[in-house]
């Protein structure tokens, strides 16, 4: 009676055993295969990785170049079309300089410093790097001469095709 229990008791042992590592090996294999994916602690397979993370980077091209988006708005802000000029930014971004244009709080200080920013903007600007959706310029500051320093303008094309200012 015992022999049979102990049998019965080693079988199901041994399936569960059985299992367990099938599962591990192929799991192991599915890893290898890069079928499956840790991604922040969490394993994900590339269907549910794509779901969750689409790709990023679309190469499309290009509608128009940073140089005309720099220039559309900074005459918008010369014009105080500060709809337009945010027009011109990301729109990850737009509410950051939107807060920042229409604090009305800190208005007057904030407009003498905008209105100092904005006179500080050279007609054009300066080509550092530019690689697919990405592309970076500067600009030397058009009203103090002492101020040597340049000043970065990063551009990043949208899926359409058109380039936004990212930061300036």
């Amino acid at each position: 009676m015992f022999k049979k229990i102990f049998k019965i008791i080693a079988i199901i042992v041994g399936i569960v055993l059985m299992l367990f590592f099938s599962l591990f090996f192929y799991k192991n294999w599915q890893v290898n295969r890069g079928d499956l994916v840790k991604w922040e602690g969490v394993w994900y397979t590339k269907q549910e990785l794509k779901e969750k993370f689409p790709p990023q980077y679309i190469e499309v091209p290009a509608k128009n170049t940073p140089e005309q988006v720099y220039t559309i708005f900074r005459q918008a802000l010369l014009d105080n079309d500060i709809e337009k000029a945010l027009e011109q930014i990301r729109k990850e971004n737009r509410e950051e300089y939107r807060k920042a244009f229409q604090d009305k709080e800190k208005f007057d200080e904030i407009q003498k410093r905008f209105n100092k920013w904005v006179k500080r903007f050279p007609e054009f600007i300066i080509k550092e790097s530019e690689y697919g959706n990405f592309a970076s310029y500067y600009y030397l500051n058009a009203v103090d001469d002492s101020d040597k320093m340049a000043h970065p303008v990063t551009f990043e094309k949208n899926s359409e095709g058109y380039w936004q200012i990212n930061n300036i």
